[in-house]
């Protein structure tokens, strides 16, 4: 069995990452590692969720320059230019002498489920057939595992695994929270890019509109005010607006998937209620006026009620909260009904009386809300700087025990 160093590790990660949910096939030597595997972790105790659910953490080091890659085979292919890039590269991707990985592990009847710094690595059905050629790579990143799990069962058994993890594992790789006030104090300069677009006389303006329900409504409602609204959140959001018409400009920045609503009578109020109550219609993104990804996009929806039509607000409310406030601010200038989805937490984001999420380095920081169980952070970041730890609430880590 070799011992696999940090940079190998993270190879072999990268190199067996899965991107689906459908079973892989495996060869006979990897089936019979798996069976392995799973025999060690039957003698610890599931957590709480079902599934045979296990969670542990191991440890290896950093290695040497050689393990990070084969440097005439990276300046070949002009990845580098020089062996002083190389070194550098190395350096500074793996600056500590030892690196921490969390495996999780889970099986429901015949299937495995590994995961390895919350990244998947294996999804077998066990009952499948092999395949006929053999993974030596998989295999070796299996040994290592095993190797690992056996040593975290000799800790269980001698009682020191959890103590060990608590005080050895890399703050790094655990998850927290630290009130954002609290990390204003130690970063100013993010409060103060904040204020820079949005000054302290908007964000009392509209902590004040916000904490008053909506009441307005909209008796007739066409497409040539929703766009007119649509004008409003480009203008105050410095988008190039000069020689476009309102239909113009929403034609150019939304989505584009409108499902026809651009192409009913503007000045309409019968054609756009009809519109609107056509249940057939489906697929597209009308809303959808500052695009992005599920969790970037801005939509300036319309809601309707006994009482009319009023605009609703929503999108990723921390990452584009700056957005989101300029538009509600202009629309309410405009006398225009409008409210925000869980505008609670972007009011209490502007006033730093929220709480941001720490998430392991090996985690991209955004959606990570399942992590969290309080607090309820809705921005996440890395633990970079040991000046804020003393800020920091942090997580108890899962305890493991032998059953």
């Amino acid at each position: 069995m070799k011992k696999l160093t940090a940079p190998e590790m993270d190879n072999l990660i990268r190199i067996f990452e899965i991107k689906t949910f459908n079973p892989e096939y495996y060869d006979n030597k990897v089936k019979e590692q798996l069976n392995e595997l799973y025999d060690l972790l039957d003698k610890i105790k599931p957590l709480e969720g079902g599934d045979d659910l296990k969670i542990i953490y191991f440890s290896t080091e950093r290695g040497s320059i050689k393990d990070y890659g084969d440097y005439e085979e990276l300046l070949e292919y002009g990845d580098i230019s020089s062996y002083e890039e190389f070194e550098r590269n190395y350096n500074e991707e793996y600056p500590d002498e030892i690196y921490w990985y969390r495996l999780v592990t889970s099986k429901y009847e015949n299937y495995r489920a590994i995961s390895i710094n919350h990244k998947s690595i294996i999804y077998a059905d066990m009952n499948s057939e092999s395949t006929h050629f053999e993974n030596k790579q998989l295999q070796e990143l299996l040994d290592f595992i095993i190797y690992k799990v056996s040593e975290t069962i000799k800790l269980l058994e001698d009682n020191t695994y959890n103590e060990y993890i608590t005080k050895s594992l890399s703050y790094k790789n655990r998850f927290g929270v630290i009130k954002r006030s609290d990390y204003w104090n130690f970063y100013p300069d993010i409060k103060k890019e904040l204020l820079k677009e949005l000054p302290e006389e908007d964000i009392n303006e509209f902590i004040k509109l916000t904490s008053k329900k909506e009441t307005n409504r909209i008796k007739n409602m066409t497409s040539s005010k929703y766009f007119e609204c649509v004008r409003l959140a480009y203008q105050n959001n410095h988008y190039d607006i000069n020689g476009l018409n309102d239909k113009e400009l929403y034609l150019k920045y939304a989505d584009g998937r409108d499902e026809g609503l651009t192409e009913i009578d503007p000045n309409s109020s019968e054609e756009f209620d009809n519109w609107y109550n056509d249940r057939d219609r489906f697929g597209g993104h009308p809303w959808e006026i500052m695009r992005g990804h599920s969790f970037y996009r801005v939509n300036l929806s319309i809601s309707h009620d006994d009482e009319g039509y009023y605009l609703s607000l929503d999108g990723n409310i921390i990452l584009r909260k700056i957005e989101i406030v300029k538009i509600y601010l202009a629309l309410k200038k405009n006398n225009t009904p409008v409210e925000i989805y869980n505008v609670d937490i972007i009011k209490n984001a502007l006033l730093g009386n929220d709480y941001i999420g720490i998430v392991p380095e090996e985690i991209i920081p955004i959606r990570c809300e399942s992590y969290f169980k309080d607090y309820n952070p809705s921005e996440f970041i890395h633990f970079r700087d040991e000046k804020i730890f003393d800020y920091v609430i942090w997580q108890e880590i899962e305890k493991v025990y032998l059953k």
